[in-house]
């Protein structure tokens, strides 16, 4: 009985093998035939159904017919409505043709990522053209399938950071969740950007997917609490913006007619628009150590203009990043163009240091560690030399973006003597040290010197980085044991200027509390 119970019951295992549930055929997956509930299913947080009364494969007596008629109708609408725009002259044609390429804008509505009973779903909206190309149109659940199927094929390889099974078993709920449809659009945008069949419509997406962001921003959420999918789809608009944004100056981008049509104030709004984010993208890998996010060697938009020509809108075209790092001529460099040249020569020595851990990894020889590290030091101190040419602004002009380009100078000095530092004993060369460090304590000292340029500025006007280059100063000379020499007084003034920032800078916050333990007494009392 036993046995017959049991021959039963594996028979029933493998018939259910061979069925697939109803939400696998749905979303076309494979049912691994799991009891109670498949894998996708229990994913999903949905029952798990199966239907063993399939009903018949191929399309329903007569439906072949009725769309060819329906096919056949609208081809006579469209040949009349074809004809009955033919009084047009020959520009408005040009012009609606175009207008008729580029799709309407794509409108979510907003009260279907809130509520269950409404899915969340593109509209067309109505754009200013001629009225014979008055239409709206939907994005149907086909383009939306086929634009995330293109996702990841052509996206994913290169960016792998969602679980493509666990997003298309949650499609459903991610349409009630606003963060989950933000990142569907910003999956749609950049796959749209790179399919052919889908180019009119990419920067529509775009637009839309940067609205929804931004109204979720403002939504509010704890600090701890961040949606990974905001982050996701945050990610994937900036790789889109960025994949245009760092070729601005380039032959290709040059000769776009839409590119060449945008004015010069515009266009050099673009660049700094990039070249901040470059800067930002080296200062935050120095503090953490993170992988650099710009590769320095595609980079084809040139250096900003000076600030009064930008604000005047009389913008001069600037150089390229490689011609002026390695430009040796005495000039008064502007001070972002500072800025982002001695960020550039940072970012070398974070890919320094990080080879450098490789080749260790692999016990490889510190011969070609000691090469680029002198030469790197060599490429740094010779534009510090081209920089402190110009001195620091008095109190009547001082310009906090060159103060903080020296700071940044001067501290990729000590940051690379301390990759050296770190260096296994038996790697590090006797002869060349004493030199670094001499130039880095040169280094912290200048530091020190340019806090008192600080205290002359407005803390409010104080770049939001500054308090990493003090604290490494700081942590600098509280390590140096000269006993001929204290440097009391020079971490007394750089812990006073951390505390100085405190109230509008959490990271000057952070720094206060971790910056040389030891010298607790010095914290500044305010009465």
């Amino acid at each position: 009985m036993s046995l017959s119970a049991s021959s039963t019951e594996r028979h029933i295992r493998q018939e259910r093998r061979k069925l697939a549930c109803e939400e696998c055929r749905r979303r076309k997956l494979r049912c691994d035939g799991q009891q109670p509930r498949c894998g996708v299913c229990v994913e999903a947080g949905i029952s798990c159904n199966i239907n063993p009364q399939r009903s018949a494969r191929g399309p329903k007596k007569g439906l072949l017919r009725s769309l060819r008629i329906r096919a056949a109708e609208l081809e006579r609408r469209l040949q009349e409505h074809t004809t009955s725009s033919a009084f047009c002259d020959d520009q408005t044609n040009r012009n609606n043709h175009a207008d008729a390429s580029i799709p309407a804008a794509y409108e979510y509505i907003s009260t279907g990522a809130r509520s269950p009973n409404h899915s969340a779903t593109l509209v067309r909206e109505r754009l200013p053209v001629e009225d014979q190309n008055q239409c709206t149109a939907l994005l149907s659940d086909l383009v939306q399938a086929d634009l995330t199927q293109l996702y990841f094929e052509r996206v994913h390889p290169s960016t792998p950071f969602i679980h493509k099974r666990k997003f298309l078993s949650q499609s459903v709920q991610l349409k009630r969740e606003h963060s989950g449809v933000c990142l569907q659009l910003a999956m749609w945008t950049l796959a749209a950007s790179i399919s052919p069949q889908y180019q009119h419509m990419h920067d529509v997406l775009y637009q839309r997917s940067r609205e929804e962001l931004q109204r979720l921003e403002l939504e509010g959420s704890a600090v701890d609490s961040v949606d990974v999918k905001e982050a996701q789809a945050w990610t994937l608009i900036a790789i889109y913006e960025f994949l245009r944004l760092h070729k601005i100056d380039s032959e290709e981008r040059l000769t776009n007619s839409a590119a060449t049509a945008r004015n010069d104030t515009s266009t050099e709004e673009w660049r700094r628009t990039f070249w901040m984010a470059f800067v930002l993208d080296r200062l935050v890998s120095m503090r953490n150590n993170w992988p650099l996010a710009f590769n320095e060697l595609v980079i084809c938009t040139r250096l900003p203009a000076p600030e009064e020509q930008f604000q005047d809108c009389t913008t001069s075209v600037g150089g390229f990043l490689s011609q002026e790092i390695a430009d040796q001529s005495s000039r008064d460099l502007p001070p972002f163009t500072a800025l982002i040249i001695f960020v550039t020569i940072c970012g070398r020595c974070i890919s320094h240091e990080q080879q450098a851990g490789v080749e260790l990894v692999y016990g490889n020889g510190s011969a070609g560690f000691w090469d680029r590290h002198q030469w790197l030091h060599s490429l740094l101190t010779r534009n510090i030399g081209v920089l402190t040419r110009v001195p620091v602004p008095s109190q009547n002009t001082s310009d906090p973006m060159r103060v903080f380009a020296h700071m940044v100078a001067h501290t990729t000095l000590i940051y690379l003597y301390n990759i050296s530092k770190s260096l296994p004993s038996e790697s590090i060369q006797p002869v060349i040290m004493p030199d670094l460090e001499q130039d880095a304590l040169a280094a912290a000292m200048e530091i020190v010197n340019l806090t008192r340029a600080l205290d002359e500025l407005s803390i409010f006007k104080t770049p939001p980085f500054t308090p990493y280059p003090i604290h490494l100063a700081a942590e600098f000379l509280a390590q140096q044991t000269s006993p001929t020499e204290s440097f009391e007084p020079q971490i007394r003034q750089l812990i006073t200027v951390l505390h100085s920032q405190k109230p509008v800078s959490e990271l000057a916050n952070h720094y206060a509390q971790i910056t040389c333990p030891s010298y607790t007494n010095l914290e500044p009392s305010y009465s």
